[in-house]
């Protein structure tokens, strides 16, 4: 019951003995029923009859007499409570049950949670969530980077350095990169969770672009490799949400304790490469893992060990191989290009929207969810094309309408000199459907240019051995500067204004 004011009591009574109903008594006083019915009765209950005849002392001591004090009452140990709640499903319900099964006499509920926030807060204990084992690992890039010399270019670089926490046990991660591009972003959160000896159910980082293509409030778009590098791991990722940073508010205290300890810490060191640099992270991470808590017994690592570590999920057998994702359109010649290279697929599906999907050693192509065609990557410059002939149609002919003759018959109408080198170029690599590209910036090219220009610039590609359209379009524009100079007048301009050199003969000028 709340303790009312001295005067609130005295006119409860005073109209109670004016003969007042509870309801009309409660509504004067501007307090509940409950609370007027219970004022009443402890005054019956303590005999007074003329509450007018005590002090206010005397009467607040009969309506609120002092609770004799429980002495040797076991007190919940804070503590293992705190440590307990970060296992999963665990409540604090269930743990005040248990402390009240082994203490009967023990306090209330009410008075178990209000121990329990009294010490999260003199621990300085974030308030707002609680962090259970093993759900979630909270990752960014740190504001703060370190310098090293590059002894190759002889310059100053900066390594930036990504930072990761499990926030139950606060165990924290760190590791330096050239940059923070997505190849870096990805090897930083597989490094973390070979470190980590496992996984967290949730990974929450911040809303840089490695990790969210569009941020939204309720509906961001991850990034596709971000996005399957956690479904290799089994992980979920839930993007912090825009301008509210304490959706990770450990790692934001992460990376302030890193930049601390460890960042600062090696301001005054000299390096020329990142390797240098992650040897004395992994040192300087050492002593801070292992560095005694304030005012908790133990230190991260321990806490690690004894929360985290039982509850994170179990490393894949494999480790995971970066990969990057591209969507077109199948062009005409039914092969498509990623990083400057082409690789075929079923003649089918010309036209057909794509999804390209690269690691360092195999290119797949998806239609849909449907794997349609996979190639080894391929990186030798002087053959670009990787063509699998079962994907190609009979005769290689393609069903849009165009092949081998469809070229050659288009450049027979230029000329001789044009249509050799067509079929010059159809014969350079083992499947003429390789080269139909070249051919089709071979016509567009030609389009802009005079007959003569292009069946004397074929001549010349051909003796030269040329066959790709940016060397052919070199010659073309030299042999249209050529035409264009054979061209010029070669005979003198003949005006009435203009002297001879009549005028000036005998070294006078004659007026």
């Amino acid at each position: 019951m709340r303790k009312l004011e001295v005067m609130k009591v005295r006119e409860i009574l005073r109209l109670n003995d004016l003969g007042l109903k509870i309801r009309e008594i409660a509504s004067s006083c501007g307090c509940g029923k409950s609370t007027v019915s219970e004022v009443v009765s402890r005054a019956k209950g303590a005999g007074i009859t003329d509450p007018s005849s005590l002090t206010d002392k005397q009467l607040m001591s009969a309506i609120y007499p002092i609770k004799a004090v429980i002495r040797d009452v076991t007190m919940p140990d804070m503590e293992y409570v705190f440590k307990e709640m970060k296992k999963p499903s665990v409540t604090l319900m269930l743990l005040w049950e248990e402390y009240k099964t082994g203490n009967p006499d023990g306090i209330m509920y009410s008075q178990f949670c209000e121990r329990y926030r009294s010490f999260k807060k003199r621990n300085k204990i974030e308030l707002h969530k609680e962090h259970k084992a093993g759900q979630e690992m909270e990752a960014d890039w740190a504001g703060k980077t370190i310098s090293y010399k590059d002894p190759i270019i002889k310059k100053d670089k900066e390594a930036v350095i990504f930072v990761s926490v499990l926030p139950a046990s606060h165990y924290p991660f760190a590791k330096a990169y050239e940059n923070g591009k997505m190849d870096n972003w990805i090897d930083a959160h597989v490094s973390a969770f070979e470190y980590y000896g496992g996984v967290a159910k949730i990974i929450i980082p911040d809303n840089t672009k490695t990790a969210v293509t569009k941020a939204d409030l309720f509906d961001p778009i991850l990034n596709k490799t971000y996005y399957e590098m956690a479904r290799h791991y089994g992980t979920t990722i839930i993007p912090a949400r825009p301008e509210k940073p304490k959706d990770k508010a450990s790692d934001e205290n992460a990376v302030g304790l890193v930049s601390r300890r460890i960042i600062a810490a090696l301001r005054d060191q000299q390096f020329f490469s990142i390797g240098q640099i992650n040897e004395a992270i992994e040192e300087k991470l050492e002593e801070l893992i292992n560095r005694p808590f304030q005012k908790m017994d133990g230190n991260r690592k321990t806490a690690f060990n004894e929360i985290d570590k039982p509850a994170l999920m179990p490393l894949p057998k494999n480790r995971y191989e970066v990969s990057h994702f591209k969507e077109m359109k199948i062009p005409f010649n039914y092969h498509v290009e990623f990083d400057g290279f082409y690789y075929s697929v079923p003649y089918e599906n010309i036209e057909k929207w794509c999804s390209i999907r690269a690691t360092a050693r195999a290119i797949e192509v998806f239609v849909g969810t449907e794997r349609i065609a996979c190639h080894k990557r391929n990186y030798n410059e002087k053959r670009r094309y990787t063509t699998d002939p079962g994907n190609m149609p009979d005769n290689h002919r393609i069903v849009s309408g165009w092949d081998d003759d469809r070229f050659i018959s288009w450049a027979a109408k230029i000329g001789e000199q044009t249509r050799d080198f067509i079929k010059y170029v159809l014969s350079t690599s083992q499947y003429s459907v390789q080269t139909y590209r070249t051919c089709m910036g071979i016509m567009r090219l030609a389009n802009s240019y005079e007959p003569e220009v292009v069946e004397a610039s074929s001549k010349s590609a051909i003796e030269k051995n040329v066959y790709a359209s940016k060397y052919f379009e070199m010659i073309l524009k030299k042999k249209k500067s050529e035409f264009e100079k054979s061209n010029i007048v070669k005979s003198p301009v003949s005006h009435g204004n203009i002297r001879g050199a009549d005028a000036f003969r005998g070294g006078g000028f004659n007026a």
